[in-house]
């Protein structure tokens, strides 16, 4: 007995493969965070960028860093597989680092000024933002594939990689928040960029070394192209009609257009038999079932409610652009006892980290429970509210914070190094907020969009909610320079966000998107007051070729079967249909810009 179990542990994948994905992930999420975490105090510093457009330039830049994982997810479901993506994509990303490393160097050894680099400095890092993309949407899943859903030891022992794969990104973020950050700030930022690079350049030899044992999945169509390929045949063809459905359907006229898409045959329905691609143009005009379009409503349902959490992410694109512009003018200087050093400003936002370490045990095991006993029921569009509201919660103490500052400001109450003196340790009110805000809102976006689209859709619904944090980031960028262009030519006292922020109104700015944000809250009271939740049944392929399971796919006005995606090879059916960008089931509740 012990020799099997031993036997067994040794077979694991969770110990004979898992350990090449865990410090691959670990030296990615440090390079990652190593190099945004503190980009906005590089821009400043360095570039001597305004505080302005720095702060826009690095929203930009994080905005696309959650564009790019689409195209990666597309890339490997549907062309190279994850493992050939994330390989391919870790080239890039390296590429891009050590171009970023050889443009200091150049600047450091050379009488070569930034401002001349400066071009090549932006082609580096959108070559991380694009390089970044192949591997944030597909490692995760990459290490779901290497465990058969069909073993309950595998079952149990993905448990455990998805617990063993978050604590790694946590101790990546923490490291790189306060260790690289350190090391950027006070001894070399070359030294800094090097320490990102050389974690990235680690991360891809350990994956690689871990080629002969990879489990590998061929791609196969994406889901994210499904839904796009739906959309735009039920766009382009007219006059289809509910008339054909299968027994047992019924319809769902919530976004009827989409029934446009669905084929005239009346061919016998199979559910792992898609409509065959032989059949003439004359004897079938279109080219998706009811079951395939229902999916695809599925997910465009929860468009509304994709447009009223965008804006949140706008308030979380905060922490890392004008928040540590903020701390840049405070007193950093940190003592116990005899002990004296200066904290970096954006370390700060290791108290968001921390926070949502902390808060997401005492929501799961004492909040929850209160509020579900409690006599209305406790949704998760409310925990999404409150989520709302603390955000702009966040943004009010923000406001607050740097009323006080201006008025020391003001008072002349300078410290020798010339910034207000005025303990930087005040913002960890605001990270905080910010960071009890993703415990609410955006862990409970994660889980309506993963609980309300069927397994062969999570991705698209990941997707949207990747995109939301992307738009929010766009959002930001643009606020910027559009506030600054109205104040400057419509109040008396000039920008809200001029480069010396002693000379500006940052807090106007910040009680502004409080504002907004309460305005968004509005839209989004007015769409959860009209979502219908869907009850889906989550299953893998066994249980849909057994039959089990496909009368109750859908419990609410409509019933549905739920269908596996379309495949273009067979043989992809060995495997639970885990696609990229999918969040994991066994541990929902990861930070979202750790996602």
């Amino acid at each position: 007995s012990s020799s099997s179990s031993s036997s067994s542990s040794s077979s694991s994948p969770l110990t004979r493969v898992c350990p090449f994905i865990l410090g691959n992930e670990l030296c990615e999420r440090l390079a990652y965070y190593g190099l945004c975490t503190n980009l906005v105090v590089y821009f400043r510093e360095v570039l001597e960028l305004s505080t302005p457009e720095a702060n826009t330039q690095v929203n930009i830049w994080a905005g696309t860093c959650y564009v790019t994982p689409i195209l990666g997810a597309i890339v490997a479901d549907s062309y190279l597989g994850r493992y050939k993506t994330i390989m391919l994509f870790s080239t890039i990303y390296l590429v891009g680092l050590l171009l970023l490393v050889a443009t200091n160097v150049l600047c450091d050894k050379t009488s070569v000024n930034y401002g001349q680099v400066e071009w090549m400095l932006f082609i580096a890092l959108y070559t991380i933002a694009l390089g970044t993309g192949g591997i944030k949407p597909n490692v995760s899943s990459f290490g779901a594939d290497q465990f058969d859903e069909n073993d309950p030891v595998h079952r149990k022992d993905k448990e455990s990689f998805f617990n063993w794969f978050y604590m790694f990104i946590n101790i990546g973020s923490l490291i790189a928040s306060t260790v690289v950050v350190y090391v950027q700030q006070e001894i070399s930022w070359t030294i800094g960029f090097i320490i990102p690079a050389a974690c990235m350049f680690l991360a891809t030899c350990i994956f690689f070394s871990g080629r002969k044992r990879f489990v590998r999945i061929k791609p196969a169509e994406s889901p994210i192209m499904r839904v796009l390929k739906v959309m735009f045949s039920a766009k382009t063809r007219k006059g289809s009609s509910y008339a054909d459905e299968p027994a047992g359907m019924r319809p769902n006229m919530s976004y009827a257009w989409l029934e446009d898409a669905c084929e005239d045959d009346t061919t016998p329905f199979s559910p792992l038999s898609p409509a065959s691609a032989s059949a003439s143009p004359a004897t079938k005009r279109k080219q998706y079932t009811h079951e395939q379009v229902e999916e695809v409503r599925l997910v465009v349902r929860l468009f509304p409610m994709f447009l009223a959490t965008c804006f949140y992410w706008t308030i979380y694109s905060q922490m890392q652009t004008l928040f540590v512009s903020q701390g840049m003018t405070m007193n950093t200087s940190f003592k116990l006892g005899g002990w004296e050093m200066d904290v970096p400003p954006a370390s700060l936002s290791s108290f968001d980290t921390i926070s949502i370490i902390v808060l997401i045990p005492l929501y799961d095991q004492v909040l929850a429970p209160i509020l579900k006993r409690g006599k209305r029921q406790w949704t998760v569009l409310k925990r999404i509210g409150v989520g709302l509201c603390l955000a702009s919660v966040s943004m009010i103490v923000a406001g607050v914070v740097e009323m006080h500052r201006l008025r020391l400001a003001a008072e002349g109450k300078f410290t020798q190094q010339g910034v207000v003196d005025m303990s930087v340790f005040w913002q960890v009110f605001q990270y905080v907020l910010v960071g009890a805000s993703e415990v609410f809102a955006a862990i409970g976006q994660l889980e309506l969009f993963y609980d309300q689209a069927p397994d062969s859709m999570r991705s698209c619904s990941s997707a949207l909610a990747l995109l939301s944090t992307a738009i929010g980031g766009y959002v930001a960028g643009g606020l910027i320079p559009l506030v600054n262009q109205i104040t400057e030519h419509w109040t008396k006292k000039g920008k809200w966000i001029p480069s010396d922020l002693n000379k500006g109104h940052l807090d106007y700015f910040f009680f502004s998107i409080a504002a907004l944000n309460a305005l968004n809250l509005v839209y989004f009271l007015r769409v959860a007051s009209k979502f219908q939740y869907k009850k889906v049944q989550h299953g893998s392929y066994q249980n849909l070729q057994s039959g089990q399971g496909k009368d109750d796919a859908l419990l609410s006005q409509t019933t549905v079967v739920n269908i596996p995606q379309r495949r273009n090879r067979s043989n992809s059916l060995e495997r639970t249909p885990i696609r990229s960008l999918m969040p994991m089931p066994m541990s929902p509740a990861l930070p979202a810009p750790l996602r």
